[in-house]
């Protein structure tokens, strides 16, 4: 009986040696996955940031009315002589 343990412990070693190996294998490969994936995000996160940016440049008031400058029928309007009309769904009255 002491033999046999002694042989199933030997023969456990190299078994468990390759597990390790096995283990170290896939560490390193989500490793390197996760970092392509953190350098794919920083890249999308300065794209939005530049999105952003763009966007609220061309929101701008001033370059709004620079582009419609040369637009028949439009003009700017302040916002002390807009008249706002707010029409909420299912208030009016039914025909019937």
């Amino acid at each position: 009986m002491k033999r046999f343990l002694t042989l199933l412990a030997i023969l456990s070693i190299p078994l468990m040696l390759s597990l390790v190996a096995a283990q170290s294998g896939r560490h390193h490969a989500v490793v390197a996955e996760l970092r392509a994936l953190e350098a794919a995000q920083s890249e999308w996160v300065e794209e939005n940031r530049k999105l952003l940016s763009n966007m609220a440049v061309a929101a701008s008031r001033a370059r709004v009315g620079e582009s419609m400058e040369g637009a028949d029928g439009y003009r700017m309007v302040s916002p002390s002589t807009t008249l706002r009309v707010r029409i909420v769904p299912g208030g009016g009255k039914r025909d019937g």
